[in-house]
């Protein structure tokens, strides 16, 4: 009896209805990420993969009652390394600033796009160096609560020197 009780209030402080979620004002989040970094051209050959880490703070504005639009910023942690008896690269770390489009797909979940720009830092050999690129992506956000939501993205990350991160990404969003 005990074990049904508990599972039972366990189950009734997960299952509360999510709270509209307006997307709207200011939010900050973290999140994992899955980096796979690719090259073509002269960088032809690269192929690695890692876990990393995101952090992002924005503003979305609605647009009537079904869309939004909104800025956003982040930084992420990359851990796509190589290594091979005379080749060492590291993607280190790197930030970017962007924009999102929204469609409310009902009152807690919407879909959203992205575009913008990214600056990533790579380490070849111990050299390191900073390279510019374009990050465009599509993704869902639904809310968990009030105030927090949870929002999972694919992003291509397209950088100078024919270097290409396809990312996914799970996060929490806090909006305020």
């Amino acid at each position: 009896m005990r074990k049904f009780v508990l599972a039972l209030a366990a189950s009734a402080a997960f299952a509360t209805p999510a709270m509209a979620e307006d997307f709207a004002g200011p939010y900050v989040g973290l999140g994992v990420t899955l980096d796979n970094v690719q090259g073509s051209g002269n960088a032809e050959g690269l192929g690695v993969s890692g876990l990393g880490a995101t952090a992002f703070a924005g503003y979305d504005i609605a647009l009537g009652k079904s869309s939004f639009i909104g800025v956003e910023a982040n930084v992420d942690v990359n851990s796509a390394d190589y290594e091979d008896a005379t080749t060492e690269v590291e993607a280190d770390w790197g930030w970017g600033i962007g924009a999102r489009l929204g469609y409310k797909l009902n009152d807690s979940t919407a879909l959203f796009v992205r575009g913008g720009y990214a600056r990533n830092r790579v380490s070849v050999n111990n050299f390191s160096a900073w390279g510019d690129g374009v990050r465009y992506g599509v993704g869902v956000q639904t809310a968990l609560n009030q105030n927090l939501s949870l929002r999972a993205e694919v992003s291509q990350f397209n950088y100078e020197q024919d270097v290409i991160n396809n990312q996914a990404a799970l996060s929490l969003s806090y909006g305020f």
